[in-house]
């Protein structure tokens, strides 16, 4: 409708009409040179465009120009304009100019008004010489302009609120003024990949995000200032620096720091264990944690007082391959990823079961002392769950919930306390003896053993437990699904697994599914599927070959002895996305799968 009033304002020549946007209406105006005073838009996409020309003459009558916008999703358009090339910008407040074609701005470029300067892929060498005010410029981005070599000025740019070089790769000089833009909350120079020096930011007052992701040259990283009060994310991952600057508790706010593949990276300073907000901590990659030099004496790779991180909720350590011991960790943690640190031989006494949903230690193989306390520690776990806050969490139309906890460790036997065993992964119902159901029981706890086929990548895959609820003297029942291990195999991809791995997840009771009295009387069935096949039923996978199968078993923990004969899950959940008859038995050869029924504070195991 808009577009029909700006056209009847001159319907028959464009350069009479406020706003230009209509492809053949702006090739018309710069052909013909037709443009006027009236024209303030001109927002023109080249896709479809052999060529297009830019003159002088055809911007010279449109003097009130306010926004100017050329795209080019895929630049297949031959574009001419000479290096001279101006046009009237004293009204402009948004220019978008994708592949701009010119080293540089017109020499006199200065514009009072403008807010949004936006020139992804263009093949300028620097944006103007000297110090220019640009009183109102609030964004710039310059992405991916792989010929700029050096930033402006910018003491005169006081307002500006994100700068974005992005992928700027032959950027090496930053301005130092740039240190000094106390209205700057964004700031991302990822993968400019020669970029040595960073400036001082100590007057970035208002930064919230810095991100140096993929900055290989940058081996210092500077102070930070306690005049940076909101900085919240700060990506340095993929970077060259050897240490970060004891000043980092300063930031008192940050809640992410990624220093994924800092392959340098050879220690933690103590002080960073003051971010009480910082609930996101990566290391994945650090190689080079851990390790000490010659006499430089012994070198904590993980400061002892990690575990004064109250908000710390993810913690990613994959791949630090140097890494030969976890400290104490924080309560608050949910999710531990520790893949691939071949060095790690050992892990706080607090107990990692403790401490998160869920832990993952794939192809550590020095981890021999976990296993032995798994039992001692699942137990003390589960005591310590508020059941009060579980079943309050999930009411009876919710059908399907993940489980409280899950680990993967290396190892090839499931643990003596599971002593129940069953052939050819069989749906078997649970015969309970009466009033099963009391306040001491305390759940599930679930085993299996995986064993790798073939030396292959993995993709990500998910698995599934369902629990069905028969009551004995009517027609109720009640079903529940559970992600099995989609904590920590949900998005991992290309991970080798070397050896036998121990899955051990636990299943808290489900008080509040159903009136107490139903359950009471009910006759409990536990079954597995994968993402994305049917319920495993009879022993027969959605037809799948079990010769690839082996041996699974349960126990059960009880302050008294009681006769349950617990179901067996398969744990045969394939890649996601895969063919449901021909996935998982080729990349794993689920060995042993057990379950076990918890109770009390004691364990004793049924045969």
């Amino acid at each position: 409708m808009g577009k029909g009033i700006v056209r009847r304002t001159s319907p028959e020549e464009p350069g009479k009409r406020s706003r230009l946007v209509m492809q053949e209406d702006i090739c018309h105006v710069l052909e013909n040179l037709t443009g006027t005073k009236r024209v303030e838009v001109i927002d023109l996409d080249l896709s479809g465009l052999k060529e297009v020309r830019f003159t002088t003459a055809a911007f010279a009558k449109m003097t009130k120009l306010r926004l100017l916008r050329i795209t080019a999703p895929q630049m297949q358009c031959e574009v001419h304009i000479s290096d001279d090339f101006k046009f009237h910008y004293d009204e402009l407040r948004y220019l978008f100019w994708d592949y701009y074609p010119l080293k540089l701005l017109p020499s006199d470029f200065n514009s009072k008004n403008l807010v949004w300067l936006c020139m992804p892929h263009s093949h300028l060498t620097q944006l103007w010489e000297g110090n220019k005010v640009f009183e109102n410029l609030k964004y710039m981005d310059l992405r991916h302009s792989k010929y700029l070599t050096e930033t402006p000025d910018f003491s005169s740019v006081t307002n500006l609120n994100s700068l974005i070089l992005d992928g700027c790769t032959q950027l090496c000089k930053i301005h130092p003024s740039l240190g000094d833009l106390d209205k700057l909350t964004w700031l991302s120079l990822e993968n400019c990949i020669n970029l040595e020096h960073f400036p001082g930011i100590s007057q970035l007052v208002s930064l919230e995000t810095l991100i140096l992701s993929g900055c290989s040259k940058l081996e210092k990283f500077l102070d930070i200032s306690q005049h940076m009060p909101c900085l919240r994310q700060l990506y340095l991952d993929g970077t060259a620096i050897t240490e970060l600057p004891s000043s980092i508790d300063y930031a008192t706010k940050l809640e992410i720091l990624d220093l994924r593949n800092c392959r340098k990276l050879r220690s933690l300073p103590s002080s960073i264990c003051k971010l009480t907000l910082l609930w996101c901590l990566s290391l994945s990659g650090c190689s080079d944690l851990g390790k000490c030099e010659v006499n430089s004496g012994n070198l904590d790779a993980l400061p002892g007082t990690l575990d004064q991180l109250c908000s710390l909720k993810m913690l990613f350590l994959q791949n630090c391959w140097s890494l030969r011991a976890l400290p104490a960790l924080p309560s608050s943690l949910v999710i531990l990823n520790a893949s691939n640190c071949e060095s790690l031989e050992d892990i706080s006494p607090q107990s990692v079961f403790s401490l998160c949903r869920g832990s993952i230690f794939r192809n550590c193989s020095k981890l021999t002392k976990f296993q032995s306390r798994m039992e001692r520690d699942l137990q003390s776990m589960a005591a310590k769950v508020d059941q009060e806050k579980w079943r309050s969490t999930f009411e009876e139309q919710n059908s399907e919930v993940d489980v409280q906890f899950s680990t993967v460790f290396p190892g090839s036997g499931i643990p003596d306390w599971f002593k129940h065993r069953s052939k050819r992964w069989r749906k078997i119902d649970m015969k309970v003896s009466p009033n099963w159901y009391t306040s001491n029981f305390l759940g599930f706890a679930l085993c299996a053993v995986v064993a790798p086929k073939k030396k292959s990548l993995t993709s990500s895959w998910s698995a599934y437990c369902d629990l069905e609820f028969r009551a004995l003297n009517s027609k109720w029942k009640s079903n529940r699904s559970f992600h099995i291990f989609d904590v920590f195999t949900r998005g991992l991809k290309d991970i080798t697994i070397g050896s036998d791995h121990v899955w051990l997840a636990y299943v808290p009771s489900f008080l509040g599914f159903a009136p107490e009295k139903l359950i009471q009387t009910a006759s409990p069935a536990l079954s597995s599927r994968d993402e994305d096949c049917s319920y495993i039923d009879d022993g027969n996978p959605s037809g799948r070959d079990l010769d690839d199968f082996h041996e699974s078993g349960e126990a059960e923990r009880s302050s008294v002895q009681e006769d349950v004969n617990d179901s067996v899950l398969q744990d045969d959940a394939e890649p996601r996305g895969g063919d449901c008859n021909d996935g998982f038995k080729h990349l794993f050869d689920p060995q042993i799968l057990t379950v076990s029924v918890v109770h009390g504070s004691q364990l004793i195991c049924v045969t």
